[in-house]
């Protein structure tokens, strides 16, 4: 797994991550956002690009659950876009659209992530 910022305007943070989201990427107790981020991490409004993910296991699902469960803790937003099919079928099955926010593209992701016409 490979995580990059693609972006921040101060208001805004977008996150590019590609290769598998899996067990074998994430080391127990891992928080790769915060390291990408830093301490105010989860604060902020975030945006991950997940085009490039070419697959997503039940470790990576649940650090994705854990990120936004710390981000609306600490007040700030979490918005996952451009999924691949991959990633797409495994969020359909586990109806994850129920708890995570999930948008098609970027544009639809910022507009959730900056509260615009939801």
């Amino acid at each position: 797994m490979k995580m990059t910022v693609a972006g921040n305007d101060g208001e805004l943070v977008r996150v590019a991550l590609s290769g598998p989201v899996t067990q074998r990427e994430l080391a127990p107790m891992a928080e790769p956002l915060l390291d990408l981020l830093g301490p105010s991490a989860y604060c902020k409004r975030v945006m991950i690009d997940l085009n490039d993910v070419s697959y997503l296991d039940s470790s990576g699902v649940g650090w994705l659950l854990a990120c936004h469960k710390r981000m609306r803790q600490a007040g700030g937003k979490l918005v996952l876009h451009s999924y691949s099919p991959i990633v797409s079928n495994v969020f359909r099955v586990l109806k994850l659209e129920r708890v995570l926010d999930l948008a098609e593209n970027a544009l639809a992701a910022e507009k959730t992530a900056m509260g615009v016409g939801v």
